[in-house]
């Protein structure tokens, strides 16, 4: 019984703080992409992340582009899910540097992943709906950081756009050498 009750309680945090967090790095993306505000899209991700962030942008103004106010509630967030999730199945964090070093690999895992799943509903979109539509914008707004470099060196050829697959491959072999890597060390020293 007790498993169980542990087994939804990490499903639980894990769901909701991890969906509350690709809401927030979607803002972080979106304003730095300089993406439409007044996409219907872009609102929705404005409205749901305002009543948080708008208090922590009078303190933490945004620079050069990115949105420290909003980097920073991402950043405590992640340490508070990985305190309850430590709570719950190892004990208390014995150290926050630990903390620190899970928050900042999930951040990167939470940012690659968003442009990973970004340019693979962009590609299914344009064999779906190709031309233009509010969502088909938004996405390549959102995805331009990541697209543009490689559409550079990988133009069309006759017609098709195969950028999206070393795209997805590079992003996947980062999370693969970077996070495995991070959160082992992380986790030895929070919970070590």
């Amino acid at each position: 019984m007790q498993s169980s009750l542990n087994n939804a309680g990490l499903f639980l945090i894990n769901t909701l703080f991890d969906l509350y967090l690709l809401i927030l790095m979607v803002r972080i993306i979106l304003a730095w992409a300089h993406a439409d505000y007044y996409n219907p899209f872009t609102q929705i991700i404005i409205k749901l992340t305002k009543p948080v962030i708008d208090p922590l942008r009078k303190i933490i103004p945004n620079y050069a582009g990115i949105e420290f106010a909003t980097l920073a509630t991402i950043f405590i967030i992640e340490i508070i899910k990985f305190s309850l999730i430590g709570i719950i199945t190892i004990g208390m964090p014995k150290h926050i540097l630990g903390l620190v070093v899970l928050a900042g690999a999930d951040i990167i895992k939470l940012l690659l992943n968003t442009f990973f799943y970004a340019i693979l509903l962009q590609a299914i979109l344009s064999w779906i709906q190709p031309g233009y539509s509010p969502t088909a914008r938004i996405l390549a707004q959102l995805t331009s950081p990541i697209m543009r470099p490689i559409q550079r060196i990988m133009p069309p050829i006759s017609g098709f756009d195969l950028s999206p697959i070393p795209a997805m491959i590079i992003l996947q072999l980062l999370i693969i050498l970077l996070i495995g890597p991070l959160q082992a060390m992380g986790t030895q020293i929070a919970f070590g």
